[in-house]
């Protein structure tokens, strides 16, 4: 056959044989075995590049087709196993430099003119080629072959961003870039590198890198997949210019051009000429033609950082860093900012601003995190160029304020932190540019702008400078300016970093600043305040910023030296009399009837001036007793006529009078600062000796009645209310009702006691009117701290005070039910009349109306009751049968919801008996009252909400009030008639979430019925036997042929009210006959129930569908049944149903049932995992039908089906990987049945399962959840009580175990990454074998493999939450070790002390002081720090073994916190703990430890053990000399 097919070569070459023949015999020749030619693969290659050769070099004329299909053959040649095993077996094949030619040539008209023409197979032949070595060689042994392909792809990528073949091209685009920086680390020529990479790389390469860091492809990518490869082409174009632009053997070069250094004679090396490397890098940059005008000036900005900072890693050292700053004013030249002139900011866009502003933060951060600025070095060595530069750009950045633009302040900032020096000749134009004039609107920008003045405080602060810098802002806040289009002087963020500054000055410094701006105030604002409405402007910014440094200056005390407390005074006295009292007179005397906007500036700041100085003096007479407040000595003096304090010392009421006329057209600042210095009046009154006083105690009154009133308007105004800063300079009348709101609710302990009952219910009512507002009271940005109505009332509301309030409490209640009650009225369909006899607590008006009518109620209830009780429940029973007469629509609904939402948030458990009942009936009313046409999902949540409160209401301490007005019996009635009702209208599934809810709340709020019932003893018999007659009867209905209870739901209903009665009835029967008191009715009423309860069961099975799950009602049944069932059979004194059943009494009941319920649970239980409520009454139901062994099957083991129905759970993915806490108790309650019961045979199969599912080939076949069954089963296995021969069967398995475990963690830590889902089962397990193995492992080996587990447990690159439960469980099994096998840890001391390394070093890296100051992950760290502390405390107790070891215990400590810089509370943590070891240190291991450390970890060494000295032993030996 083979010479059948050797004359393909010669007709692939004939001219006679059609291309389409030629392609057909080619593929054959490729593909078959049976055809022979020697060296066939480069025979075919050969023609085929042959062919495209000729054709494209004009010699050839091909179809296009056939071109195409050309391009295919050769792709599927390169793309074959069969070349890819004989390259593997050594075999050459030669591709010729024409083809790879006629590849660079098609791609480059790609990316000139965007032709398409056979791209993507030419790019697969081109991906082919540098995939294979053997292949790519052709583009390596010719390296400006490969710089052509690179630069041809990279402009093919930028230039045709979106395509079919983008994902490929970017891949041949990666391998491109892997073979040529490969290429560069083997060129030894660093000129021809350079060259290459700025004559055709460097553009195309700064282009691609701008268009992938921008996400020009996101929409065209294909996920986590493009994100990781677009990583890697940047990371890789960084390291190509790194590489070729940056080379270490340039770097002469760079200094001759950039410092200026000819000298001659020098020797060169390699170069041979003079070469401005940076100067071409720049021009290459800089050159305007290689990309699109609108894409230029981005690519720009965002290269020059780039390029600076891989300058930076490949030169930055000591002696460079002058070097490494002359790059910065050439690279900076090139951003379009380097040349504006001053005005010409409409030159650059706001895009543009952002774009260079972000380059030039780039720029300044890479300066400032690389030190190379170094102050005094630029001012002896280089005659101030490095300052002289960053003047230049501070200049530039503050002529043109781009205060929009966050970065613009962010670089400011950089700056101000290189050196103050350089932006303070333009403070004031920065404080002007930047603070007072600045127009900040956006969230990053206010951030940004908050920072920046933080930083200039601070600053100025650590100078002790801040009177000068108080001096410029001063300035220009008094400059001329159209101070109505400024912004507040100081908005939150901003008074925050004034605050914090502040706190730091010695006083002496602010009462300078405090000096500064009186002085101002008097000669340029005062003299000027008249009708110029710019210059009351500028009184309110000023007085806005004394009121903030006054408020947050350091308060005077006892021990401050005596002159400071003298000046205090003074500057009080002198700010009072020249200040604050001709402001005042000011305002009357200029006053209009229509106040001009000027004058209401001017009350504003004469205002607050008072109300500061007001607050001030209280605070500094308080804490400071050789402070003489102004008000005492006028006091004194006799000039005050009443013993009550004044609004302010030396103004009369009169005057008062007058200034309050002027002020009550004020809307915002003025009346708030008023009713701020009513508050402090009130304050100084109670602290008067005479407070009690009836003169007191009337002005008291008036003046709590005043601050209320003052705003009363606002509030009850619908107006548009904004969010609140908390700041009294942005106060404005949008955000006064929220000051004064926020006023009011902050004193209201103070307020309550004097205001009268009118006024505590308008308190109450603004707080429910405002916690039922709508929740869009302003637009917040993200993160600020604001304030709204809703938010202060809420927090009231959440208060632990609130219910303290008891007039508030009490008014709010009364409105709350109020609210309730006329929108149930507004509902009903009948007479009001006949209502109100019939529900009357829906007719309370008032408090005292409520209450009345409650305790006259509950009076007559008394022991000798007079009234029935059964009065109410008749109303309410005849109502609910014959239509509620209160039927709620959807609106209405909505309402009562809301209401009931603000309800649940009260503490329901302190009010009285009479609001208590009231309440509780109102909510049973609504909860029975007719829905109307409303959606089913609402109605549902409204019953939930109803329920979810009853129930809450009956945990009070006064819940048995209630049964004094209805028995529980009747009350049961009622709620279950109401709801059966209801269930007939719902359309809705039984199984949907809404009704399974309201099915569990409903049963919650029986089930507390019956509770109490039992709990009060309150007539047993009577109550039972007629819930459970009412039950009997609906279950006759239910079972009857004239079904009156069609639906299931209400099946379900009566379902889980017979279970709530047997799980209440079963224990109180049972206890009673324990204790010989059990009437003998209880049992029978028990037996009734349960036979009821069986009855409903089966029909709920009977109505449900085929093949559906078992619903939770029906699940949380079973087991009750079965419970009681089976509790009728134990024999005489057998106290638990754990004890074996007694057969030879009756049957069980239900027998058909269970074993039907059992098999089909055997069936659902992996699938009910997932819903933990089904999923505990499932295991509850199997660990009692194990007990009954009358219920098993004699053809199959009842141990091995629930055995496997357990494992298939443990095995799911529903289940979390640590069995969760709810479900593990309930699984183990039933494996420890299993134990005990089974056989030893029955246990012995529980352990080859776990050892198989241990075994390491399940890591190999990647059967995760095979091993993680396998460790959940253990460890539940672990926490059973096993003894005799199945705890020595265990035992004995033990060394196997701990083998198997080391193994699986050791398969998992080599994944990548790390699978923890495995890790930390495995260290949890380890732990409770260890400690459940403390007498019963004997082999010191089994033990000491743990140290194998622990020493490979991964702890870096964790997110917070995975290191702190890897570290915990870590923790737990060095700790148990330790705890429980001390003489194996002894032998293997060395690999117990380095895995307490490795726990230390950890928690020592984690919780280092990070550049970025993000302190989130502390909380986390510092619980690692505790534990940490507590293994050395424990070591400590073991001194005889531990003292040897001591030394080197100190020595890890010392070596690894020389390291880093510890957050302080990390630090002292982990000191408190070395401080233990260091008390098992003698002195030879001092010595010892002094003399073998390295220096830095010795100087670190003699700073701790000096600590250790002067606060651990110290104070340890203190408290020995007070012990007996």
């Amino acid at each position: 056959m083979a010479a059948v097919y050797s004359g393909i070569s010669f007709k692939l070459k004939s001219k006679t044989t059609s291309w389409e023949d030629k392609l057909k015999l080619a593929h054959f020749a490729w593909i078959s075995h049976q055809c022979f030619l020697p060296n066939k693969e480069q025979v075919l290659l050969d023609w085929a590049r042959q062919s495209l050769v000729a054709f494209y070099k004009k010699k050839l004329e091909l179809q296009e087709d056939i071109v195409e299909r050309l391009w295919v053959y050769v792709d599927n040649i390169l793309h074959s196993k069969k070349l890819q095993n004989l390259l593997k077996n050594g075999k050459t094949i030669n591709l010729q430099i024409s083809l790879v030619k006629i590849i660079n040539e098609r791609i480059e008209e790609f990316s000139l003119s965007g032709s398409q023409k056979n791209v993507c197979a030419i790019l697969s032949c081109c991906q082919g080629i540098l995939s294979a070595p053997a292949l790519a060689v052709i583009y390596t042994a010719k390296p400006e072959l490969l710089v052509a392909l690179l630069s041809q792809l990279c402009w093919s990528a930028c230039r045709q961003p979106e395509g079919a073949m983008t994902a490929k091209l970017f891949e041949v685009i990666h391998l491109a870039l892997d073979h040529y920086l490969k290429l560069q680390q083997q060129q030894a020529n660093p000129r021809r590198v350079f060259g290459d990479m700025t004559g055709h790389l460097f553009q195309p390469c700064l282009v691609l890198r701008h268009l992938l860091l921008g996400g020009t492809w996101t929409q065209a990518s294909q996920g986590q997949l493009w994100q990781v490869l677009s990583r890697d082409i940047r990371n890789k174009i960084d390291a190509v210019l790194r590489s070729g632009v940056f080379r270490h053997d340039l770097l002469s070069s760079y200094k001759e051009e950039l410092l200026e250094q000819h000298q001659e004679n020098i020797k060169m090396g390699v170069l041979k000429s003079l070469l401005t490397p940076m100067e071409t890098v720049i021009t290459r940059l800089v050159e305007p033609d290689y990309v699109k005008s609108d894409l230029h000036a981005l690519v720009v900005a965002s290269s020059v950082s780039l390029l600076y900072r891989l300058f930076l890693e490949s030169y930055l050292r000591e002696e460079n860093q002058f070097l490494c700053f002359q790059v910065l004013p050439r690279l900076f030249g090139c951003l379009k900012i380097a040349h504006l002139q001053e005005g010409q900011m409409e030159a650059l866009s706001l895009s543009d601003w952002t774009t260079e502003l972000l380059a030039i933060e780039q720029l300044l951060n890479l300066v400032a995190t690389s030190n190379i600025y170094n102050v005094a070095a630029d001012r002896i060595r280089h005659a101030e160029t490095q300052f002289h530069f960053y003047r230049r750009v501070a200049e530039l950045l503050i002529n043109h304020s781009q205060a929009s633009v966050p970065a613009w302040f962010r670089c400011l900032k950089i700056l101000i932190s290189l050196n103050h020096l350089i932006l303070e000749p333009d403070l004031d134009d920065l404080l002007s540019s930047a603070w007072i004039d600045a127009e900040v609107t956006e969230f990053r920008a206010k951030k940004a702008q908050e920072v920046l003045i933080n930083t200039v405080f601070q600053t100025y602060a650590k100078l002790r400078q801040v009177p000068q810098l108080f001096q410029e802002v001063l300035e220009v806040i008094c400059r001329p300016a159209a101070d109505a289009l400024r912004q507040p002087v100081l908005a939150s963020g901003l008074s925050m970093a004034l605050r914090a500054c502040l706190l730091e000055l010695p006083l002496s410094q602010i009462l300078d600043t405090w000096s500064l701006i009186l002085d101002k105030f008097q000669s340029l604002v005062m003299p000027c305040l008249q009708s110029d409405t710019d210059m009351a402007l500028k009184a309110v910014s000023l007085s806005s910023l004394l009121h903030c440094i006054m408020f947050n200056m350091q308060s005077l005390d006892n021990n401050m030296p005596l002159p400071i407390i003298r000046r205090t005074q003074c500057t009080m006295e002198r700010m009072l009399k020249e200040l604050v009292k001709p402001l005042l007179g000011l305002l009357l005397d200029l006053w209009r009837p229509e106040p001009e906007p000027w004058q209401q500036k001017v009350s504003d700041a004469a205002l607050l001036l008072a109300y500061t100085w007001a607050q001030v003096d209280t605070t500094l007479s308080l804490q400071c007793s050789q402070y003489y407040s102004l008000s005492v000595f006028l006091a004194r003096a006799g000039l005050d006529s009443s013993n009550l304090p004044l609004l302010l010392p030396g103004v009369e009421t009169e005057l008062w009078k007058k200034v309050e006329k002027c002020i009550a057209q004020s809307k915002s600042l003025s009346r708030y600062c008023l009713e701020q210095l009513y508050l402090q009046k009130v304050k100084r009154t109670l602290m008067r000796t005479n407070s009690q006083s009836k003169e007191a105690l009337q002005t008291l009154r008036f003046d709590t009645a005043h601050i209320l009133d003052s705003g009363r308007d606002r509030l009850s105004q619908k107006i548009v209310v904004a969010a609140w800063d908390k700041q009294v300079s942005t106060m404005n009348e949008f955000t006064y009702p929220v000051a004064h709101w926020h006023l009011i609710v902050s004193n209201l302990t103070v307020l309550i006691p004097y205001l009268c009952l009118n006024d505590v219910r308008y308190v109450a009512t603004v707080l429910l009117r405002t916690l039922l507002a709508s929740k869009t009271q302003g637009s917040l940005a993200h993160g600020e701290p604001h304030v709204t109505l809703e938010k202060i009332s809420t927090a009231l509301l959440h208060s632990p005070l609130f219910p303290e309030m008891q007039s508030v409490h009490s008014a709010f209640l009364t409105c709350i039910i109020e609210k309730c009650s006329s929108i149930l009225c507004s509902a009903a369909r009948s007479d009001l009349n006949l209502i109100s006899q019939q529900l009357p607590w829906l007719f309370g008006k008032d408090y005292h109306t409520v209450v009345a009518h409650w305790d006259t109620k509950l009076a007559k209830v008394g022991p000798e009751g007079v009234e029935p009780r059964g009065e109410i429940a008749q109303n309410f029973l005849s109502m609910v049968k014959s239509g509620f007469p209160i039927k709620l629509d959807e609106e209405q609904l909505k309402g009562l919801l809301e209401l009931l939402e603000v309800i649940s948030a009260l503490r329901l458990d302190s009010l009285t008996p009479s609001y208590h009942v009231h309440l509780f009936f109102l909510i049973l009313s609504m909860a029975v009252s007719t829905l109307g046409h409303c959606s089913c999902p609402l109605a549902l949540q409204f019953l939930v909400k109803c329920y979810r409160l009853l129930s809450g209401l009956q945990r009070g301490r006064n819940a048995r009030s209630v049964f004094r007005v209805m028995y529980v019996s009747d009350m049961f009635e009622v709620v279950l008639t109401s709801l059966l009702k209801a269930s007939a209208e719902f359309q809705v599934r039984e199984d949907d979430s809404a009704w399974l809810q309201l099915l569990q709340m409903s049963g919650v709020f029986l089930e507390q019925l019956m509770q109490m019932l039992i709990q009060g003893k309150l007539s047993l018999v009577i109550n039972f036997g007629k819930i459970t007659a009412f039950l009997s009867r609906f279950s006759k209905e239910a079972s009857s042929k004239e079904l009156k209870i069609q639906n299931l739901r209400g099946r379900q209903l009566l379902l889980v009210a017979l279970t709530k009665l047997c799980q209440s009835l079963g224990p109180c029967v049972k206890e009673r006959k324990q204790l010989q008191e059990a009437p003998a009715v209880l049992p029978e009423l028990l037996q009734q129930a349960m036979m009821q309860m069986g009855a409903t069961l089966q029909l709920c099975l009977v109505s449900g569908t085929a093949g559906r799950r078992l619903p939770s009602v029906l699940l949380s049944a079973v087991p009750t049944l079965l419970e009681v069932d089976l509790s009728r059979h134990l024999r005489e004194g057998q106290p638990k149903i754990a004890q074996v059943v007694d057969t030879d009494k009756t049957l069980l009941s239900h027998v058909a049932l269970y074993q039907d319920i059992y098999t089909q649970l055997l069936e659902e239980l992996p699938a009910l995992s997932g819903r933990t409520q089904s999923f505990q009454a499932a295991l509850q139901f199997l660990t009692l039908f194990f007990l009954a062994p009358e219920l098993h099957s004699k053809e199959s083991s009842v141990f091995a089906s629930i055995f496997y129905s357990v494992r298939k759970v443990l095995t799911g993915p529903c289940i979390p990987a640590p069995v969760t806490q709810d479900t593990e108790p309930h699984l183990g309650a039933l494996l420890t049945q299993m134990f005990q019961t089974g056989t030893t045979d029955h246990f012995g199969m529980v352990l080859q399962a776990i050892l198989q599912g241990l075994d390491v080939t399940q890591a190999w076949k990647s059967d995760l959840q095979a091993v993680l069954c396998a460790i959940r089963l253990l460890n539940l296995l672990l926490k059973c009580p096993l003894n005799g021969e199945k705890a020595s069967l265990l035992w004995r398995s033990c060394p196997q175990i701990v083998t198997a475990l080391m193994l699986q963690h050791r398969e998992a830590c080599q994944e990548q990454p790390v699978a923890l889902a495995l890790v930390e089962p495995i260290l949890e397990v380890l732990a409770v074998l260890l400690r459940k193995g403390e007498e019963s492992i004997s082999n010191p080996h089994h033990v000491s493999l743990a140290f194998n587990i622990l020493l490979t447990v991964p702890l870096e690159h964790l997110k917070p939450r995975e290191y702190s439960s890897v570290f915990l469980k870590m923790h737990n099994v060095l700790f148990s070790i330790l705890q429980c096998h001390a003489k194996v840890m002894l032998k293997a001391i060395s690999s117990f002390l380095n895995s307490f390394n490795r726990l230390l070093s950890s928690v020592m890296h984690e919780g280092r002081q990070k550049d970025k100051g993000n302190m989130d992950d502390l909380p986390v760290v510092l619980e690692c720090a505790r534990l940490v502390e507590r293994m050395y405390s424990h070591i400590a107790t073991r001194a005889e073994e531990f003292t040897t070891f001591s030394p080197f215990l100190v020595a890890q400590y010392v070596t690894e916190v020389q390291k880093v810089t510890l957050y302080p509370p990390v630090k002292n943590l982990l000191q408190e703990g070395i401080y233990l070891i260091l008390d098992l240190c003698m002195e030879r291991d001092i010595q010892f430890l002094r003399a073998s450390l390295q220096s830095g970890a010795r100087d670190v060494f003699k700073d701790l053990h000096s600590d250790y000295l002067k606060y651990h032993k110290a104070k340890h030996e203190g408290e020995k000399r007070y012990t007996a």
